[in-house]
């Protein structure tokens, strides 16, 4: 039951490898990096960042500022790394990544809801 508590919360049970559980989404965001905004896609969600397609032209390390148009929802983090495949973007603050990985799931829900029923 525990773990159960942690992984609703966003948070990994003792053991497993990384932080906070990952959450698959697909959803738009706007990344602003030097005063350039770049579209991106989700890749998936967690407390402590995004996984982002595609790679973000900037430097690890770069401050970021990203937007959800959907919503307007806006937050701060930085680039830790891009690869072949995308970008890793960690969020400058755990409780702001927490509110931000529930309401980009239930975004993503929400869309994916009215996907469906189309």
């Amino acid at each position: 039951m525990f773990n159960s508590i942690l992984r609703a919360i966003g948070l990994s049970p003792k053991g497993e490898r990384r932080q906070f559980e990952r959450y698959p989404v697909t959803t738009p965001l706007e990344v602003t990096v030097d005063g350039v905004a770049h579209t991106c896609i989700v890749e998936n969600v967690s407390v402590g960042g995004l996984r982002l397609e595609p790679p973000v032209a900037a430097k690890p390390g770069s401050a970021l500022k990203i937007l959800h148009p959907a919503s307007g929802l806006h937050l701060e983090g930085k680039l830790i790394a891009n690869d072949e495949h995308g970008a890793r973007v960690s969020f400058n603050s755990a409780e702001a990544g927490a509110v931000v990985s529930v309401w980009v799931r239930m975004m993503h829900e929400q869309e994916s809801t009215r996907t469906e029923t189309v």
